[in-house]
């Protein structure tokens, strides 16, 4: 039995996310020279003031896409406007920052190659997932190899066992889009006849001798393999755009997420530049549409992503079973236990700890179908699986009994209540692991910082709860802030600021801005009364990643060669 390494796993970025989305959406490189790497954003790509490129370059829907109407400054020197918890379209990845977070206990890093074929159509320079993705792996090869002196690219558990042991970070290639069916083929074909099985090994091969080794069958949106998780209507217009359907959904009681229903503004715009330049309807039915307290999507896993997912077991991958529907994920998973095979969630939220409807006016706080249920994460769990609830959390529920107060939403304390939500589950299963899924550079934002004008950043536009944020402001005022001394956790690497240009970062009042922020995140979580037994299996989420890879590996070696499940 090897020894076990010591150190955390983030089982969900995107490290080569700038040639995603058609290429001309995402704002820096993550490396080079720093002052070119992350340039102006004005100057180069989004526009003066971040209000797009218009006419060939790019199109409007870059004004909106930080969740406004432009932005500020962003990239060398000052980095005022960037990097911000905040942003989307924003390098967060940078090689120093990247190795910052090395030092303070990262060991393990599933870079996930990413594409929106929607998206990089209204860009203006449209691109396949299959082209997409082969080019973000040929500049992850480029990344780890140049950088060779303290990370790796892992082919193989017994490989990324051996770089974390020699010191350096394990990098596990992953593939997350929305039409892995298509990716050798024709999208379009796809949807007037379904997938024949018998290309199923051509595609996973393939996969393969590029060198990823996790897969996310389902994305945004529906494809061959099933149903995806329904969470935002904007994802309903990437199902017409790819598809040709809206979602057809189904009420259930245990979601109160429903389309068509409390837009905001952004969603709105979308939906009309959408309607405008597709030439396609939204359905106004929704409201009136599957009864009970909210919408899942109606389709499970289809006949061929039975057959895939066999497949990818007989192969070793790893199975990522976010994004599915909950029919999908219920499936997946019975097919799992059928063949005792291990999966991860990778960038994971919990159920039971949204909030209900009249607690918020902000649909995407209510429990929807992304969020996994509580029977669904044992079973996760009891497979041998690993769970990494996603940094930002937005706002949550107590967690009862927790050691941290829930007085700051969407902040470390906010990650607190999911991550204890998810050692309590590990505990009561007895098998499986946790570790942490940052998302970075995935169109997603991350924790908002506990004191300044953007503490409690959870409540922003919450007309429900926005009387609350003073108070919870308060609360944080009372006590110290994190302190800069000392050492980073578990290590001997001296804590002090990090620095790009001639910005210094603050956890306190920056929040998570860029990855090498981690240590600054993982500190802060002691500081605000996690204790270091909590953050053990965190700790030691990059040895459960490994033995549930081994297993992946032991278990496909097993299936190929036709060894009876008992």
């Amino acid at each position: 039995m090897p020894s076990p390494v010591f150190g955390f796993a983030d089982l969900h970025c995107h490290t080569t996310a700038h040639l995603g989305f058609g290429g001309h959406l995402f704002a820096g490189f993550p490396d080079g020279k720093i002052e070119q790497a992350l340039a102006r954003c004005d100057i180069h790509l989004h526009g003066p003031l971040g209000l797009g490129q218009f006419g060939k370059k790019g199109s409007l829907i870059t004004a909106f896409i930080e969740g406004g109407l432009g932005h500020g400054p962003c990239g060398h020197d000052s980095y005022a406007d960037w990097p911000k918890f905040t942003t989307m379209v924003h390098q967060q990845i940078f090689v120093d920052w990247l190795k910052r977070a090395h030092e303070g206990g990262l060991r393990l890093l599933c870079s996930v190659a990413v594409n929106n074929e929607l998206l990089a159509d209204q860009t203006k320079h449209p691109e396949k997932d299959e082209t997409s993705i082969e080019k973000q792996m040929r500049e992850l090869r480029r990344f780890t190899e140049l950088h060779s002196d303290w990370m790796g690219l892992a082919l193989s558990a017994s490989q990324a066992r051996q770089l974390i042991q020699a010191g350096k970070l394990a990098v596990v290639a992953g593939v997350e889009v929305d039409s892995l069916d298509s990716i050798l083929g024709d999208r379009a074909a796809l949807n007037k006849k379904p997938l024949d099985a018998a290309q199923l090994p051509r595609i996973l091969q393939w996969l393969r001798d590029q060198g990823f080794r996790m897969i996310t069958p389902l994305h945004l949106a529906n494809n061959s393999f099933g149903g995806a998780a329904v969470y935002d209507d904007k994802f309903n217009l990437l199902n017409h755009f790819l598809r040709g359907e809206f979602h057809r959904v189904e009420g259930n009681s245990t979601v109160s997420f429903r389309l068509g229903q409390d837009l905001d503004t952004q969603t709105k715009a979308s939906i009309i530049f959408y309607e405008v330049s597709q030439r396609a309807h939204y359905p106004q039915g929704y409201a009136l549409n599957a009864p009970g307290k909210g919408h899942v999507n109606q389709f499970g896993l289809s006949a061929t992503g039975k057959a895939f997912l066999r497949a990818a077991m007989n192969h070793g991958f790893i199975l990522d079973v976010e994004h599915m529907s909950e029919r999908c994920t219920n499936d997946a998973l019975s097919l799992a236990e059928q063949s005792r095979y291990p999966v991860v969630a990778s960038h994971c939220a919990f159920r039971e700890q949204a909030l209900d409807s009249e607690e918020t006016s902000l649909k995407h706080k209510r429990a929807n179908e992304y969020m996994k249920t509580r029977e669904q994460v044992r079973r996760i769990l009891a497979l041998g699986g690993l769970l990494a609830p996603i940094t930002n959390q937005h706002e949550l529920k107590d967690f009862p009994g927790s050691t941290v107060a829930n007085d700051c939403a969407r902040s470390s304390k906010t990650w607190a209540q999911s991550y204890q939500y998810a050692l309590s589950v590990l505990r009561e299963v007895g098998s499986g692991g946790v570790a942490v899924g940052t998302d970075f550079n995935g169109l997603n934002q991350q924790p908002g910082p506990r004191y300044g004008p953007h503490a409690a950043f959870g409540l922003e536009g919450d007309k429900k709860r926005i009387k609350r944020r003073p108070v919870q402001q308060q609360l944080q005022r009372n006590h110290p802030p994190l302190p800069y001394s000392g050492t980073m956790y578990r290590t001997e690497v001296p804590f002090t600021q990090s620095r790009a240009g001639t910005r210094t970062f603050d956890f306190n009042t920056d929040g998570l801005a860029h990855i090498g922020l981690l240590p600054d995140f993982l500190k802060d979580l002691l500081h605000v009364g996690m204790t270091d037994a909590q953050l053990d299996p965190l700790f030691s989420s990059a040895e459960a990643f490994l033995r549930m890879w081994e297993d992946c590996e032991a278990r496909g070696a097993a299936l190929t060669s036709g060894e009876p499940v008992s």
